[in-house]
């Protein structure tokens, strides 16, 4: 099975650059991800609560806005 995308450039090229540039915008946002595992898995002893708890809700609030979307960090492999 082959997909071909197809993009009338100049007109198109916005969707292009988002197009070319999906598996970098992936690749920042799995690194966040990641980021903030570590902080509130590995180090929360080491964290004040309140740091605890922002890095906390900035990783739910990805996983939700992810989820609102129907796409997940786990789609590439």
């Amino acid at each position: 099975m082959k997909a071909i995308l197809e993009f009338n450039l100049p007109d198109d090229n916005q969707d292009f650059q988002l197009a070319s540039n999906a598996m970098k915008f992936w690749s920042v946002l799995y690194e966040l991800d990641q980021d903030l595992r570590a902080k509130t898995k590995y180090a929360p002893d080491s964290l004040p609560q309140d740091k605890y708890d922002a890095y906390q809700e900035v990783r739910d609030m990805l996983h939700e806005l992810m989820r609102n979307e129907n796409i997940s960090l786990d789609m590439v492999s």
